[in-house]
């Protein structure tokens, strides 16, 4: 009884900070202090910008420049509008879009601000101001571009020790047509020193630095010291590079610009939705969007010299709170203080190598049938045959229940498979063993992803070591641990779930080993039918929402101008 009271206290409490670190901040009043970011403020832009659909070339969109350049004249920034030809790939991409103009140009709004040191490098704000057909695009691109302005005039009593541009493009619906531009052909462009560019996929939840530029390490220092309430994460940077997904800031990362690069990916829905109306976005992650943006621009815009290009940190929010970062050789010592914590487990607990061996054994287990279990979720869902891509980003919400409640079954047939306490003990070391292989992994393939594997790992491991062999007491210090760790992980695979969960969700499979470790010293034992009955209860479950998100109609907010189911 006692096991199961620590299993759901960990469970619920992981679940609630985790749930609680999701969310954005509040949303700061249009009266909020001036010196501060205030969403209340950038919404006024907004519900201009975004009170109709403005695709490049459309009246609607001279109508949002003409307004952008006023506000950006009236904050004292020196304006200025250019021109550019479409590509033809951009002119038959607008031809596509039933009634779009028929226009064979974009236009950038570039304004600057000078600094004390003229002939240095400048700081760039960078939004596009286009929208895709059929969708207001309060989210893409109005709250990024309303967050620009906002910071613009929170910083305009701000020394600044070099210049700062605001860069408005054109056509990043098209293919990035107006970045492409404004780096080929504008002078302003050599210039540039660093870019913060503001994007979103979506209409809600916390906004996720999720993009640098190459050699980071003095970069994403400053983002620690700085940036408060951050969402960062050096795996995040990786993923997005192995993904075909591009921004605005995807061309000067190519010519080798420094920058960041701020998204909010929740509510994904309302990507490129005909629904994204200035009310129907979250405000609290306009606040944290441009809260985010706000601090490490002025941080650059202040600084006696930008920081040098160098090595790439190693990185990660804990929580919300604070930004961890650190050179990937720090993990090859974090990985050795694993092996270490392993190696006292082992002389303090012994174990029979049969049971070790297992132990790695049901970590991976745990992982292929989760992985079988969420693949054969997603394929009952409707992902074995056609689909929307915009119907989908609408169902990832009951996606993403589904898959929890797949990773509790397979969680369940662990439980009933878990034999004597002597075996499990040796079950543990062995999930710690596999825990380390795949930390030593990371740290070669992708020393990135290093805080996914190795923070969580070093608090089970940690325990491990350092716990009673027997007792609550034991199961007591995994609680804690597992508490904050687990809240971490899930946040890691949210995020992943919001990137790539609609036609992989398989993928957040790869925290299984892990969740397992954690939870093993607090796992119920259960006989193999109970824990078989609970498992098919959770499985229907998952498959009834499966068979919700495959049957339902094509979601309202799916993107005019996309293939039906």
């Amino acid at each position: 009884m006692q096991r199961w009271f620590g299993f759901i206290v960990t469970l619920l409490a992981a679940g609630l900070i985790g749930w609680w670190t999701a969310q954005p901040p509040a949303a700061l009043p249009a009266d909020a202090a001036p010196q501060l970011f205030a969403a209340g403020r950038a919404m006024a832009d907004i519900r201009i910008i975004a009170k109709a659909p403005h695709v490049t070339g459309s009246p609607e969109d001279a109508q949002v420049r003409a307004h952008l350049v006023a506000r950006l004249t009236a904050l004292g920034f020196n304006v200025r509008e250019t021109r550019f030809p479409l590509s033809a790939k951009g002119r038959e991409r607008l031809t596509k879009w039933s009634g779009a103009a028929d226009t064979a140009f974009g236009t950038n709004i570039v304004a600057t601000r000078a600094g004390s040191d003229a002939n240095g490098p400048v700081v760039a704000l960078m939004a596009h101001h286009d929208s895709v057909w059929g969708s207001p695009g309060a989210a893409d691109d109005s709250a990024g571009v309303a967050s620009v302005l906002e910071i613009a005039r929170a910083l305009q009593t701000v020394p600044l020790k070099r210049g700062l541009a605001i860069i408005l493009t054109d056509g990043e619906e098209l293919g990035l047509e107006g970045a492409q531009a404004f780096l080929a052909t504008d002078p302003l462009a050599k210039r540039i020193g660093v870019i913060v560019n503001l994007e979103t996929r979506g209409g809600g939840g916390r906004a996720n630095m999720f993009e640098t530029g190459r050699g980071n390490a003095a970069m994403v220092d400053l983002f620690r010291r700085t940036v408060a309430n951050p969402s960062a994460s050096s795996m995040a940077v990786k993923i997005y590079e192995l993904l075909p997904n591009n921004t605005d800031f995807s061309p000067a990362k190519a010519r080798g610009i420094a920058g960041f690069n701020f998204a909010f990916i929740g509510r994904a829905g309302l990507y490129h939705s005909p629904l994204a109306t200035p009310d129907a976005i979250e405000q609290g992650s306009v606040q944290h969007l441009g809260a985010q943006a706000l601090d490490i621009t002025r941080a650059l815009v202040s600084a006696d010299a930008l920081p040098p290009r160098g090595d790439d940190a190693v990185f990660a929010d804990v929580l919300g709170l604070t930004t961890i970062a650190y050179p990937p050789v720090i993990g090859w010592g974090l990985t050795g203080l694993a092996a270490l914590l392993l190696a006292a487990a082992f002389v303090r607990r012994g174990g029979y190598p049969g049971d070790i061996i297992a132990g790695v054994g049901r970590g991976l287990g745990f992982a292929v049938l989760s992985g079988a279990l969420l693949f054969a979720g997603n394929w009952l869902s409707g992902a074995g045959g056609p689909t929307n891509y915009y119907d989908r980003l609408a169902a990832l919400p009951r996606l993403e229940i589904q898959a929890f409640l797949l990773v509790l079954a397979a969680l369940a047939i662990m439980a009933g498979t878990s034999g004597s306490e002597a075996a499990r003990r040796g079950n543990w070391l062995g999930l710690g063993l596999l825990g380390l292989i795949m930390a030593t992994a990371v740290q070669v393939l992708m020393p990135a992803a290093g805080p996914v594997v190795l923070w969580p790992l070093l608090l089970a491991l940690a325990v491990l070591a350092l716990a009673p062999p027997r007792g609550a007491p034991s199961r007591w210090l995994a609680a804690l641990a597992a508490v904050p760790a687990l809240a971490q992980t899930g946040g890691f695979a949210h995020f992943i779930l919001l990137g790539v969960g609609g036609p992989i969700p398989a993928a957040v499979a790869a925290f299984a080993p892990l969740v397992l470790l954690l939870l093993w010293p607090l796992l119920p034992v259960w006989r193999w039918r109970p824990a078989v009955n609970v498992a098919l209860v959770l499985a229907v479950a998952a498959g009834a929402m499966a068979l919700w998100v495959r049957l339902d109609p094509l979601a309202p907010s799916v993107a005019v101008y996309s293939d039906t189911k």
